[in-house]
């Protein structure tokens, strides 16, 4: 008989931050009792089982592998103080088959909890009447999802794996099957979550609190599905390998999923009853462009004033804007799963109460430090206005060098941008300006999916249609049919449209124009209260960008700005890469990090195979079907010898 026993050990945890249930304290078993023959017999063991899918995502393990692979190996990152060595060596381009980086068992544990319980879901359902059908569908929905991320991050990090939907019942057995090929898996992926998208819940609750979000935000909802099929079909349309109509294909499915999601917030935000939302939302933006999003500042308040949006995206956690995360109850209890990858790869307080800095941001992110004379926004520096509030909050820059990470790992309560009503209007924050780090990072959430990354996807689909349609972008931006004129002068659609609406190469540049903007203009609330004239300068005009080329670059940058280190931007590079089919960008980006790079990885970077992590000296061992990324076959013959 197979225990399930290391499954179970966490089992309750979820339950105790508030996202099931369902009671702590679980009556199951002794572990070493506890069999398959009867164990699934009602909804409880179920609903412990999936529970258990999200505290292996809580893991220590888990989270350093996600951060790892989409941000350390990004331009975004250097080493910090306390860097480990095999980290150092990821970093600086050295990676061998050997890294502890190259380790996917953490989300190889959670695929496979994913389908234990899809495998035995539908027998309780059949024993137990508690568990309805409409539960049954539900948690279906809910561990595919689960599964389907988890094989998302490995496709983008690996290229091709081991691919199944059959557990092995001990889940720290390794799949020992051939590679597939990620086409492949994406399209099984996209296909399994076409058909249970609908079967997830809207929300678990209906309340709007920070602490009944958590319900809806840290567990798989239907606009969670949605925002992964975006990302999902996005991805599989950036492939140059694909002919244009299958490409547009893929683009307008991204699309459509995007417009669920942008949907759905915004009639969460029309039948807000007491006016809660909106008291939150930026204003400006919504009338402007029609997004409902977090005002980073009140219309009324001046002077000094901390970033709401950052704190209640970020610091608080589980906002409103948000449609999945990885969520930590924010207690100094030993009991509670603390988020030790955040605070040793950023530097925060780790699980002991020190500080550990393993990552500190790239000096390449921001030459100099900002001042209130830098107005003037351009596609050559990722921050060239300092009214941006991403680029004081989201890492700090000082006279001696120091760039420290301050997403997630800062506290912003009480602290300002010191916008000031003079003649130099704005005056940038200094090293003293920002709140002594490191913050309460053990027990901060991590976002996957939040709402401006679903519209800057859909801009990014937008572009690559209009790209296939017209060589170069219209520029009589009058042709837009809108009602309304910002304060800026510029003409644009005062409601948000849907893009299936969207026919011509205009109409799609001019829309993900607007999502752009719209994102942009939310951190650049001073922005929003100059004159038009002034305004022309803070922020990318329209009339700038006439060329595929340029909105491509636009899309990235603002993609850049708006999720840096939130694990995003290296797939964001290896997307485009994908695409274009070729390193050539993606090469010179990275490269920038490298330093002294060796010959060989410089060579390296122009094979696209060099995009994609080797696989573990040890998944070789156990299994003999892999063959080893062509980047780094020559690494597997030098350990071998």
């Amino acid at each position: 008989m197979k225990h399930i026993s290391n499954i179970l050990k966490t089992a309750g945890l979820m339950a105790c931050m508030g996202l099931f249930t369902t009671s702590c304290d679980l009556d199951v078993l002794p572990l070493n009792e506890v069999v398959l023959e009867n164990y699934w017999t009602d909804k409880t063991d179920v609903e412990n089982t999936l529970r258990s899918c999200y505290t292996a995502m809580q893991s220590s393990s888990w989270m350093t592998q996600v951060i790892t692979w989409g941000e350390v190996r990004s331009d975004n990152i250097s080493s910090g103080p306390d860097v480990p060595t095999a980290l150092q060596n990821l970093i600086k381009g050295n990676l061998k088959q050997t890294n502890s980086a190259c380790d996917w068992a953490p989300l190889y544990t959670v695929i496979n909890r994913c389908n234990i319980v899809l495998k035995y879901a539908p027998e309780v359902a059949e024993k137990d009447p508690n568990f309805t059908e409409s539960d049954l569908k539900s948690t279906i929905a809910e561990a595919k999802a689960i599964r389907a991320l988890n094989y998302f991050y490995l496709i983008r990090t690996f290229k091709d794996v081991p691919f199944s939907f059959e557990p092995s019942i001990d889940d720290s057995q390794d799949y020992v099957v051939p590679a597939t090929a990620h086409e492949t898996i994406l399209d099984s992926l996209i296909q399994d979550l076409e058909g249970c998208k609908d079967d997830a819940p809207r929300r678990y609750t209906t309340e709007t609190t920070s602490t009944t979000y958590a319900k809806n935000t840290g567990r798989i909802t239907r606009a969670a599905i949605y925002a992964l099929l975006a990302d999902l079909y996005l991805w599989r349309g950036s492939d140059a390998n694909l002919d244009a109509a299958t490409q547009r294909y893929y683009y307008e499915k991204c699309i459509e999923s995007a417009d669920f999601v942008i949907n759905q917030k915004m009639d969460e935000y029309d039948d807000d009853p007491d006016n809660t939302l909106k008291t939150k939302m930026d204003t400006w933006v919504y009338s402007n462009f029609g997004y409902p999003l977090i005002a980073e500042r009140s219309s009324s308040s001046t002077g000094s004033s901390y970033p709401k949006a950052t704190y209640d995206i970020f610091y608080e956690g589980n906002s409103w804007e948000s449609l999945f995360e990885i969520t930590y109850t924010k207690s100094a209890s030993s009991s509670e799963t603390k988020n030790t990858g955040v605070s040793y790869m950023y530097g925060g307080n780790n699980a002991d109460g020190g500080a550990v800095q393993y990552c500190v941001a790239s000096t390449n992110l921001l030459e100099t430090a900002l001042s209130g004379s830098d107005k003037t926004y351009n596609d050559n520096d990722l921050f060239p206005v300092c009214s941006d509030y991403r680029s004081i909050y989201a890492f700090r820059y000082t006279d001696s060098g120091s760039y420290d990470i301050l997403k997630y790992v800062n506290n912003l309560a009480g602290l300002g941008m010191n916008e000031q009503a003079t003649t130099t209007a704005w005056t940038a924050i200094t090293a003293n300006g920002v709140s002594t780090r490191p913050y309460n990072s053990s027990y901060e959430n991590w976002i996957v999916y939040r709402l401006t990354d679903v519209m800057l996807m859909r801009a990014e689909a937008e572009i690559q249609i209009a790209g296939m349609l017209s060589a170069d972008a219209e520029t009589d931006t009058t042709a837009v049919d809108t009602t309304a004129t910002d304060s800026t002068g510029v003409k644009r659609r005062a409601n948000a449209v849907n893009g299936s609406s969207l026919s011509t190469a205009q109409e799609l540049y001019d829309d993900a124009y607007n999502l752009i903007l719209a994102v942009y203009m939310r951190s650049n609330p001073y922005a929003q209260s100059v004159s038009a004239s002034a305004a022309q300068s803070f922020r990318p005009n329209r009339s700038d960008y006439t060329t595929y080329d340029q909105f491509e670059e636009l899309i990235e940058n603002e993609r850049h700005r708006e999720f840096i280190f939130e694990g995003k931007r290296y797939y964001d590079l290896v997307r485009r890469a994908r695409r274009e089919g070729n390193t050539s960008h993606f090469a010179a980006t990275i490269a920038t990090k490298f330093g002294e790079a060796s010959k060989s990885v410089l060579i390296k970077m122009a094979m696209m195979d060099f995009m994609y992590m080797p696989y573990a000296e040890g998944q070789l061992d156990v299994n003999p079907y892999l063959k080893q990324n062509p980047a780094y076959a020559e690494d597997e013959e030098t350990v071998k010898n």
